[in-house]
């Protein structure tokens, strides 16, 4: 069975969920840049068709593309915007993309987390059909 873009976006937003929640809690923060002490998780929406982010600092809107201005507005650094970048592609074809946009993506050695929380994380991607 084909699998909608809605699917697979409640798919990645289920996995950044959990990565907000492991190790580092990357996509996680307890303030944003509105407001003081909220739980602010990031994740991903679609919008007219277009594929976009919301950053969990700034709350804004980034249309995933690579090499967007949009991108001013991340309130992370390169590793995990290409993750986001990952994640987009996973939303457009249902495919793994296999680290397409550097750093490995969840199997990055980078990422500072324990072993454990690593193994974790992606166990859970393989349990919801994000990593085969």
């Amino acid at each position: 069975m084909k699998q909608s873009k809605q699917y697979r976006v409640e798919i990645v937003n289920s996995l950044i969920s959990f990565i907000s929640n492991h190790g580092r809690r990357f996509f996680y923060t307890n303030s944003n840049l509105r407001e003081e002490n909220i739980d602010s998780v990031a994740y991903m929406k679609l919008k007219n068709g277009r594929i976009y982010f919301v950053d969990n600092y700034t709350q804004d809107e980034i249309a995933v593309i690579n090499g967007s201005r949009g991108w001013n507005s991340f309130s992370d650094g390169g590793t995990l915007r290409a993750l986001v970048l990952d994640f987009a592609d996973f939303i457009r074809t249902g495919k793994d993309s296999n680290g397409n946009h550097g750093y490995g993506e969840l199997h990055c050695p980078h990422w500072g987390h324990s072993e454990e929380i690593q193994d974790e994380i992606i166990k859970y991607a393989k349990e919801i059909g994000y990593l085969v």
